[in-house]
Parts: C-alpha cells; structure tokens; sequence
C-alpha cells in the first residue's frame, strides 16, 4: 500500500471538485482530484452518439456575472458571453412563458386572470420583497457562507442588511402554499406561482422566491463555450498549477482517526494521505458509504440517512431532421408540457406512475444552443420527465449492469414519450435521426447520483427538516467538507453556480 501524501484531496471531479481543486492549486496547494469514472465534470458532461451531441446532466444555468467572477478568482480570464434561454409552459389551463422578468410576469398574470388581480398583487409584493432582499444574499448573509468568524458578522450586520436577514429568516418557516392559498382561489395561478409549473406548492416561501430570482430576475444563461468548457477551463488551470487529476480512480474509504480525515484509500489499494478532504460526492454517498459509521456522530448520521434527495428522471435525446416536425406551438427555448391534470394521491401503481401524460415533461430545443452540438441542417431535442428509481431498480444487476429486457423496456417508456409530445411537436418520431435514453440507473451509474437523484437535497420543507444550516459544507469530521450541489440546503444561485460557489467557499476555508 503506497502511501502519498498532499494537501487536501478532492474526491468527485464535478464542479464543486474541479473548482475547489482550481482555488486551492492557483494558492499553491499540492491537490490530488480523484475521479471515479472517466470523464471530468460529473454530470455537466457532453457525449457523443454520432454526428450529435448531448449533455447528461444541466442545459443552462444563472448567475452567468458571477461564474466569471469566480473564474477570475481563480485566475481564468477567457472572454465567455452569455445568451439567455426562456421557458414556456403548455398545460390544458395555461399557455405562458414565464421566464420573464416578475414585473411582466405579473401584469401577464393579471391579464389573463383578472378576476384574481388584487390576490396577485398581493402575492408579487411579497416576492418581489423577498427577491430584492435574496439576488445577492452571498455577499451580505452570514448564513450563506461559512467564515470561521461568522459569529461575529451577524453581529455586524448593518441596518438594512439585519431587515433584509430578518425576512430571509422569516420566509424561510413560512410555507408558500400557506401564502398562495391566502390570496389567490385559481388553481392554476397557484400553482403556476408555487411550482413554476402545474405542480402543488411544496416550498418554503424562501425557496420559492430563491426560484423565481433565478428563473425571471437573473434569468437562465448558457455560455459560450459549452458548461462542459467551463470545466475544460477548471482542468487545465488546475494542471498548470501542479495539481493532479487521476480519472478511473474510485475512492473506497475515507480513513478517519479519532475525529479527523487523514487521507483516503482506492479501488486498488493504494493510500494517499492529506491534510485535508473535500468531497464531491453528495453527502449519503459520502457518510452512508465510504466512511465507517461507527466515526459519525449518530445524530448526524441519522439526519443523512432521513433527510430526502430530489427523484430522479428519463431522459430521451433526439436528433431529428427539422423539415418533419412542426415546431410552431414552441415559443421558447424550454418547453414543459403537461396534457393533463388529474390527481395522482390515490393512484400508485407502476402503471399510472409511467402515465407521461399526468406529468410535466421538459421539451428542450438543444441545438439552439449551439450549432456545434450536430451535423449542418440537423436539430436535437431532449424530452425529460421525472421517473420513480424504484420502478427502475430491479432492473439493475450491479454497476452498470443490467437484467435482459431493460432495453427493451427502457424503449417502450421513450415510445410512450414521444407519443404524448407529438401533441405540441406533430412529426416528431418520423423525424428522429439519432436516439439515446438514460433512466435513474444511468445518472446513478454513470453520473453517480444516489439513487438517482438530479437535483440536490429535497424542495419540499416537510423533508429537509434535521439540518440548521443554509450551507452544508463543513462537517462534523475534522478536516472534512463538502462541495457541489448537496453542499448547500438550497440552490439560491442555481445548480452550477452553487456547486462553483461551494468549492470555492471549500477552499477558502482551508487555504
């Protein structure tokens, strides 16, 4: 067993990893990233299936100001630019994009809905309230960061920043469906505001206005070159500066002595020691599998082991020839579409669970992003839908392994997909070119995600509940913290900008 020792080691090469790696190495760190899989960036990745390509994970993200400025900090100045996306809803109440800036959004709203204008009013005060307060809550907040004096900060807050704190703790206790069911009796303007979709509200009042501030005030962006450049940036300035990055190098154990990291062991046996870890993993892989349970403190444990994830989802990506296919019904970059609104509480059988047309499916114009994602003259679609990984697990037989009949299977649920958004897309399956499909099984395989899941710690407030902290990135294990998307209770930035923004903080914190 070799023993090497550096630094701090960084498990995961998402994101959070490479950021984190990238600070501490531009600091003169010696830092080792170990990477279980491939391919660098988690599931912010880009594949290949012919002349098309597609991501596996995130399509756009916000905050785009605020990603250079972490690159900045790293000392990563190529020029990105930015181009916006918009999101349309289509469900059999509502045809809307809703993207757009809150101020618009609610004079669209009062249009269509006037009879509900004095409950919207009411409504947008409040989130516009809140959203003012939040679009820079990193810089003022002490509970959005993770300073060793952070005590001492609160206690520093000026006049107008304790208001601002006082209403972020407030609406952080308050449940939005207690708020929307105040003001507004139409069901679809509820949950329209409550969801950004056709969902019941299940977030905080905080969380909701996090949403919105992403979704309609700082809006969604996509960069210049690629999310996937973004981390070929963050990998080459973490070569250039000494770092080391091994891919194919799963972590097997953490080694903790007494209370403290100390290093950690591979897949083959060999050991490397450090001052420090951070994980990318998220935090049920981390705790609930690569260390011993018998060093974690119990409580902690429990709240890991109790507190939800986000569920998981199917994937359907197509190339297609655009003459086939009639894209008029589509107004935006971003399309959820729903066919039909019927409740699903007292139906829970696989059958119903696989009824695409009861649920929000994501119709997303891929190549509008980029031209260089296909072939000239070409276009590609993704459809994604969430999926139950349960109805997926006794499919799986190991890592990456699979029971006869999964594809097979996994193709009928793409049929049925494709199916129902032909009701806004007619032409699409004879137009379809390419065709790829990932199930819950594949994020959790090849972007291993627990179970699955997509999209951080749980929104909904009656299953987030053990946690005090906003931030979840240091740990009750010495010299152990945590970055990417799971490091932070809410996504206030967004998914990408959280898990650079909880490297960053990561570093900072051991530098």
């Amino acid at each position: 067993m070799i023993n090497l020792k550096y630094h701090t080691i960084i498990i995961g090469a998402g994101v959070g990893g490479l950021t984190a790696a990238a600070k501490l190495a531009s600091n003169g760190k010696k830092v080792l990233v170990l990477e279980k899989i491939h391919h660098i960036g988690g599931t912010s990745h880009v594949f290949r299936r012919g002349e098309f390509y597609f991501p596996m994970g995130p399509l756009s993200f916000s905050y785009p100001n605020f990603v250079n400025k972490m690159l900045r900090e790293i000392g990563i100045t190529e020029k990105i630019t930015y181009s916006r996306s918009h999101f349309q809803l289509i469900s059999p109440d509502v045809d809307i994009i809703y993207s757009k800036p809150l101020s618009e959004l609610q004079k669209t709203l009062i249009k269509r809905f006037p009879e509900e204008k004095i409950g919207i009013s009411r409504f947008f005060s409040i989130l516009l309230e809140l959203t003012n307060a939040i679009k820079d809550i990193y810089n003022w907040d002490p509970d959005y960061s993770i300073s060793k004096t952070k005590s001492n900060a609160k206690k520093k807050l000026s006049e107008l920043d304790k208001k601002k704190y006082d209403l972020v703790n407030k609406y952080s206790e308050v449940s939005s469906k207690e708020v929307l069911d105040e003001f507004i009796n139409n069901s679809t303007v509820k949950k329209l505001l409550g969801s950004q979709g056709t969902y019941e509200p299940i977030m905080s009042m905080l969380h909701l206005a996090f949403m919105w501030n992403v979704m309609s005030e700082e809006g969604i962006w996509f960069p210049s070159c690629g999310i996937h450049g973004i981390n070929e940036l963050l990998y080459n300035s973490i070569l250039s500066k000494g770092g080391e990055i091994k891919l194919n190098t799963p972590v097997r154990e953490i080694i903790i002595e007494d209370i403290y990291s100390k290093g950690v062991i591979t897949e083959d046996g060999t050991r490397y020691s450090s001052n420090y870890i951070i994980s990318n993993a998220d935090y049920k892989t981390t705790f609930l599998n690569l260390i011993n349970n018998e060093k974690v403190p119990s409580e902690f444990y429990n709240a890991i082991k109790e507190n939800s994830y986000t569920g998981s989802e199917i994937c359907v990506y197509l190339g297609i020839e655009p003459n086939n296919i009639d894209l008029r019904k589509v107004r935006a970059t971003h399309v959820f579409y729903r066919k039909k609104i019927e409740n699903a509480k007292t139906r829970t059988n696989n059958k119903f669970r696989e009824d695409f047309e009861n649920k929000e499916i994501e119709i997303c114009l891929w190549s509008e992003k980029s031209e260089e994602f296909v072939p000239k003259g070409k276009k590609s679609i993704l459809l994604r839908v969430n999926f139950p990984y349960d109805i997926m697990e006794p499919w799986r037989t190991g890592v990456k392994r699979r029971k006869a009949g999964y594809k097979e299977f996994k193709n009928k649920l793409a049929d049925k997909l494709i199916n129902v958004v032909e009701d806004v897309l007619p032409g699409l399956s004879g137009s379809i070119l390419k065709r790829e499909i990932a199930t819950p099984l594949t994020y959790q395989d090849w972007g291993k995600r627990y179970r699955g899941s997509i999209a951080g710690w749980s929104r909904d407030i009656r299953k987030v509940k053990a946690f005090d902290r906003k931030l979840l990135i240091t740990t009750p294990i010495e010299n152990l913290l945590m970055a990417g998307l799971y490091a932070s209770k809410e996504l206030f930035l967004g998914g990408y900008p959280i898990s650079m923004y909880t490297g960053i903080l990561a570093a900072d914190y051991i530098s």
